[in-house]
């Protein structure tokens, strides 16, 4: 990035603190024109543009829950940075699929991507009610939610993202504790570390019940079956891909997903993304999750 330029925009995710990891992935800050992160928790990922560069985030399905808080700041390709807008704050569940690409305006905001199977304890919903919807946050938390969200639009942001997660360590402490005696959580990490060889039946058979008792609890605890959640990290990990340009080998590719063919693969895309793996590759994107899948370690091949 040419820095004379200035920076334009600033993405950056932060670790959990440990009381919160088994519920928080990762915290997420959109802001213009951040200083350098000084705080005390470790950067996970960043991405900057400077002035006049464009992006554009397409909308992806994902398996896990979100929490957003809009801060009253908007920005759009051409247009820059403009106040005025909502200060909201609101839950996004599971989305199974996706309807179209993304606008070119993006909030200044602060969230958390949450853990499949948290959004009871953190929400206080289960998963499958909220499954393919976007929730304002005072249905889940009362008035108090809104509070918050002000609060945090008058605070830079290490002192957000501070104040977010003390609001997300309150709630887990006083959150009713469950007994699933069926690790989601666990079966979830092991699918998202071996998305191309991972079936419902070897997510039964390690836990020990049957399909049947997995997708009931499954879908309960985290909103999508665990068939849908194999496809959806199987194609978040196809991301890795993207911005890559032309030439990629997609039938090799294919292959080491676990895709069938070319052809299934492009339909998976298209309908969890709205967007062809071709594309993906010769245009530029912006999204969290591309970063996190250029980021990752290739999967593991071990056997179970």
């Amino acid at each position: 990035m040419d820095r004379r330029k200035g920076t334009y925009v600033t993405y950056r995710e932060l670790a959990p603190a440990p009381e919160l990891r088994a519920h928080v992935r990762a915290y997420f800050s959109f802001t213009p024109d951040a200083r350098p992160w000084r705080g005390r928790r470790a950067l996970v990922r960043e991405a900057r543009f400077a002035r006049g560069e464009p992006f554009c985030s397409p909308v992806f399905a994902d398996p896990r829950a979100s929490l957003v808080m809009e801060l009253g700041a908007s920005c759009r390709i051409g247009e820059g940075w403009s106040r005025g807008t909502s200060v909201r704050a609101y839950a996004i569940g599971a989305l199974r699929a996706v309807g179209s690409t993304a606008d070119t305006a993006r909030a200044e905001m602060v969230g958390a991507y949450l853990e499949p199977g948290a959004a009871s304890s953190l929400l206080r919903a289960p998963g499958v009610e909220l499954t393919d919807r976007v929730v304002d946050l005072g249905l889940l938390w009362g008035s108090g939610s809104a509070r918050l969200a002000e609060d945090l639009a008058d605070l830079d942001e290490a002192a957000r993202v501070d104040r977010l997660e003390a609001a997300l360590a309150a709630r887990l402490r006083a959150a009713p504790q469950r007994d699933l005696r069926l690790d989601v959580a666990g079966l979830a990490a092991w699918a998202r570390n071996e998305p191309a060889r991972m079936t419902v039946r070897r997510l039964a058979d390690a836990a020990g019940v049957s399909r049947q008792h997995l997708t009931r609890v499954f879908r309960e605890v985290v909103g999508v079956s665990p068939k849908r959640y194999c496809r959806l990290v199987r194609f978040q990990a196809g991301l890795a891909h993207a911005g890559a340009g032309a030439g990629v080998p997609w039938a090799r590719v294919a292959a080491e997903l676990g895709y069938a063919d070319q052809s299934h693969m492009i339909a998976e895309f298209r309908e969890l993304s709205s967007l062809t793996p071709e594309r993906l590759a010769t245009e530029r994107w912006f999204h969290p999750f591309i970063l996190e899948a250029k980021s990752v370690v290739p999967p593991s091949r071990r056997r179970v």
